[in-house]
């Protein structure tokens, strides 16, 4: 009795022959998958409802019936695959493809600390990430945390922690540095120029009359 090692692949020789509706093995001349081809293929359903059929040891497959799917559908499919890959991977150029950073004033760090209570709760000493962009491009491309010591609008003056230099940044370049322990509030997603237009506006009844009483009783000198 002649000994041959048990195959481990799918030999060429009981591949599929014909018209994508009605294949035979190229050998056997059954339908396909015939009994040698079967040992070797694990059968799926693809979600236009067609048979599919993929290699056990290796990376071939077959699908049964026409495609359902264009060559354009295959190359946008790839194409969003790279770009989820390079998001949840990014790649940052070496620190010499940067320009040359720009000369800044630089501060100790200030001796704020301040959590936001509630929407609109933005005051000195904040701590806000800047997003790429935000900042000169010697600084990069990469999120920066940053201390707000004076907010406004458009732009908010910030604290750098890398390096402690002074930049205006535009508020809607900044977001929160971290969130509560519990689940976090809506507004916790907002940026720093939304917190900022949340904020109350000033009573136009309360604003200071001095102006006007020194009108009305002149040669008082208000206290």
């Amino acid at each position: 009795m002649d000994w041959k090692p048990r195959l481990i692949r799918l030999p060429d020789s009981h591949l599929p022959r014909g018209p994508e509706t009605d294949w035979k093995c190229r050998t056997c001349g059954t339908a396909w998958p015939c009994e040698t081809a079967a040992e070797h293929l694990t059968e799926n359903r693809c979600s236009c409802g067609s048979p599919s059929y993929w290699e056990k040891r290796g990376p071939r497959n077959w699908h049964a019936g026409p495609s359902c799917y264009t060559p354009a559908d295959v190359i946008r499919r790839q194409a969003a695959d790279l770009h989820a890959y390079r998001e949840a991977h990014p790649h940052y150029p070496p620190s010499h493809y940067y320009p040359k950073k720009p000369r800044r004033p630089k501060w100790q760090e200030p001796a704020y600390e301040h959590t936001p209570a509630g929407p609109g709760d933005i005051q000195p000493g904040t701590w806000t990430w800047v997003k790429p962009g935000g900042l000169h491009p010697g600084w990069g491309d990469i999120h920066r945390l940053a201390m707000i010591t004076r907010p406004g609008l458009p732009k908010c003056e910030v604290w750098l922690m890398c390096d402690g230099t002074v930049h205006d940044v535009r508020a809607d370049r900044l977001i929160l540095s971290g969130q509560p322990r519990k689940a976090p509030a809506a507004w916790w997603q907002w940026t720093v120029a939304e917190h900022l237009e949340q904020q109350p506006k000033p009573c136009p009844q309360a604003e200071d009359r001095t102006a006007e009483q020194l009108e009305l009783f002149p040669g008082l000198t208000p206290v």
